[in-house]
């Protein structure tokens, strides 16, 4: 099983956005210190839910700063971007960085960003896969010539070609049985989030993936390589003992659900197609059930390093490839989530390395 750290950003008062950037970068490169296999950051925008809208930029910074660990997203929200732009940057990056890059993609689901953005959030499957097959003519051929309903483009060449042939590593976020088949048809990796959602979700979702990908004809082979790649997302904190982890991580947790349901809402916004008020609805109405009692019992990593440990060992049961560690969240002090870094990667990452050993800085 491998193990990264991904970073949101998040701006709880109190703290300038200056000290959170340049403190979660530090972050970012203790991870590759403390022996982690991967960095991801997201894309988001116009919310205190995560300074998080530059990924690029702040890839580029990593990249400088680290030799080793693997640098991806989680996700580019493609809708967002124009994809021969997207193919230009992507590109440059896997270049500069070695060829250590993996691109994860997703539709995007914040009504307040397609409203910032000038796209209408109905048009996001669409666009996100015209925008997927813009990409991979751009990564791969010498011209780009596609006729779509959003992007027209005729005999473009785009620089440059990414390093790793024939090109980065795709991932695409996961959360609605549609997405899941589409991933599934075109044998994509999957990104499953587990901030809130209960593993048994997580399971079917699994069982939905590898259904979609034995229909359309993928051998078993295949099917465990995607497997073996298969990243789900955890809020991690680790503390000496269980009691003083989950006192230390309740009100950054409960913060963050706050932000998160602030960045979702579509209530002040006016003219969007009713299908987002709906889904938006939806969504607030399942966050709004969940306690902090359930979320601790059900989805959050947070403990002792054996508690951890435990809660590891379910998702390694059920064949996670990787899980990515978000452990920087709500406004934990940098001080507690640098001691959650160490803890994770002294305490918890050997039982699962099989032979392998974490560096701890």
């Amino acid at each position: 099983m491998r193990f990264g750290t991904y970073f949101f950003l998040q701006a709880p008062p109190g703290r300038t956005d200056a000290d959170i950037l340049g403190e979660e970068v530090d972050q970012m490169v203790l991870s590759e210190d403390l022996g982690f296999d991967s960095i991801w950051l997201t894309e988001h925008h116009y919310a205190d839910y995560g300074l998080s809208s530059a990924p690029t930029a702040l890839l580029a910074t990593v990249a400088a700063r680290t030799h080793r660990i693997r640098l991806a997203t989680a996700v580019y929200v493609i809708p967002f971007h124009h994809p021969l732009r997207l193919a230009e940057e992507t590109a440059t990056l896997d270049i500069l960085s070695g060829g250590r890059l993996t691109v994860g993609l997703g539709r995007g689901n914040r009504p307040m960003e397609f409203y910032g953005h000038g796209v209408p959030q109905q048009q996001s499957r669409e666009r996100m896969e015209e925008g997927v097959d813009v990409l991979l003519q751009a990564w791969t051929q010498d011209t780009v010539d596609y006729d779509g309903k959003y992007w027209q483009i005729h005999n473009v060449p785009v620089f440059p070609k990414p390093l790793q042939r024939p090109h980065p590593p795709l991932a695409f976020a996961v959360t609605s049985p549609e997405t899941i088949a589409w991933t599934a048809s075109r044998g994509y990796g999957m990104l499953s989030s587990g901030l809130g959602t209960p593993l048994q979700q997580t399971v079917r979702n699994r069982e939905a993936y590898v259904h979609g990908l034995r229909e359309h004809g993928f051998n078993q082979p295949q099917i465990d390589d995607l497997l073996a790649r298969w990243v789900i997302t955890k809020h991690v904190y680790v503390a000496p003992t269980d009691a003083e982890a989950e006192a230390e991580a309740q009100g950054p947790e409960m913060w963050y659900r706050d932000a998160f349901m602030r960045s979702l809402s579509a209530d002040k916004l006016q003219g969007l197609h009713q299908s987002v008020y709906d889904g938006a609805n939806a969504m607030l109405a399942r966050l709004r059930s969940q306690t902090w009692e359930d979320l601790l019992q059900s989805a959050l990593v947070i403990g002792s390093p054996d508690t951890v440990a435990a809660k590891i060992a379910d998702l390694e049961q059920v064949g996670a490839g990787e899980v990515v560690c978000w452990m920087n969240f709500g406004g934990l002090s940098p001080e507690k989530v640098r001691r959650s870094m160490r803890l994770f990667a002294e305490e918890v990452m050997p039982r699962f390395r099989r032979g392998r050993s974490s560096v701890a800085a």
